[in-house]
């Protein structure tokens, strides 16, 4: 795929921080309270809590810039970032810098019928990093220029979040927010999905996990140690697994149709397969990737499915220095050079 031409993290940085310095007056390496302007799929006044993936997205730029996140609306007309989430395709008007970020190629950035991304009128992109090779294509497909930095920014979570200290279930299960009965923390899962059903006698040892939560630092916390605690993840969920993989968590995806362990071509679109999960996948330079299958309304062998994790998992290899060179702010810290990261008290303070 092409380089853009101005999409080197020198370029890139200056531009954006140009525009910082001229809102706040300073640069922002200089002025700690100058916040970074920032597009996710925040909390609304209907929907109060956060879903995970996305509450992340500004936790891990502050972390990284050591600066203030202010929330900006995909349709802004103001130059802004955007990073963690399957949200390329809302975005419009202005300038957008992306980093880390996905998008769906079926969905229209004006009209919901429409089964296909238009590049939107008045709208200036400049690609830092994506998700994965999917979704640079979409954006190429369209005149936008690409770069070949690839990753979920949710990759570098481990150094600003601690794992549990202990192994509490067999199996975790991660659901998408689509599969819950109410869009809130502890909803239960739709009944019609008998593919979630847990015996008795496995409920100490498999357990369902939500992605919404309370929309503070601590509650996504709390999630991420309920996910960690678990030896393995099943997970229709995207971030379940960006999470379980980072953090070294045997897993697989959850199809929702078929039987079974399945090994799948992540290049074959023909596949049916989550775009969002082939996109990190392929994004992590995986070509196949082991999946485990179970239609929704059939119950599932969470002992096979313990059982097929256990054969068919492998470690990603990855790095994250493509893109924490393609990160468009000066870092505050090199992650790969020390263990933790992150200002607390920053973090606390974002509105999620």
């Amino acid at each position: 795929m092409a380089q853009a031409a101005d999409s080197s993290p020198t370029k890139a940085s200056n531009g954006f921080r140009a525009k910082v310095v001229q809102t706040f007056g300073r640069p922002p390496r200089l002025q700690a309270n100058a916040p970074v302007p920032l597009c996710w799929a925040a909390t609304t006044l209907r929907q109060p809590y956060a879903n995970l993936g996305d509450a992340l997205s500004p936790v891990i730029v502050s972390a990284l810039s050591g600066l203030p996140i202010v929330h900006q609306r995909f349709d802004s007309a103001s130059e802004r970032l955007a990073s963690v989430g399957t949200i390329g395709h809302g975005l419009k008007n202005g300038s957008v810098h992306l980093w880390g970020t996905g998008i769906d190629g079926k969905r229209h950035p004006y009209h919901r019928h429409l089964t296909y991304y238009e590049r939107p009128e008045n709208t200036e992109f400049t690609i830092h990093a994506l998700r994965g090779p999917f979704s640079a294509r979409v954006f190429e497909k369209q005149g936008i220029p690409v770069t070949d930095a690839y990753g979920d920014p949710v990759m570098l979570l481990p150094k600003i979040m601690a794992p549990a200290t202990e192994k509490t279930h067999e199996l975790g299960i991660v659901v998408h927010i689509s599969e819950l009965s109410e869009l809130k923390d502890g909803a239960a899962v739709r009944n019609e999905l008998g593919r979630y059903y847990i015996p008795g006698d496995l409920r100490d040892s498999v357990k369902i996990i939500t992605t919404l939560t309370d929309a503070n630092l601590t509650a996504l916390e709390d999630r991420v140690r309920e996910m960690t605690a678990c030896k393995r993840i099943l997970s229709t969920s995207l971030h379940g697994l960006v999470i379980a993989e980072t953090y070294g968590i045997p897993c697989a995806y959850f199809r929702p149709f078929g039987r079974g362990p399945l090994q799948v071509d992540l290049m074959d679109e023909q596949v049916f397969l989550d775009h969002r999960v082939r996109d990190y996948y392929a994004g992590m330079g995986l070509k196949t990737l082991h999946i485990f299958c179970r239609e929704r309304k059939r119950p599932t062998n969470w002992e096979r499915a313990i059982a097929a994790i256990d054969r068919i998992w492998q470690p990603v290899e990855w790095s994250p220095q493509r893109l924490l060179e393609a990160f468009p702010l000066p870092l505050a810290v090199n992650p790969m050079e020390v263990e933790t990261f992150g200002d607390r008290a920053l973090l606390e303070r974002i509105r999620l």
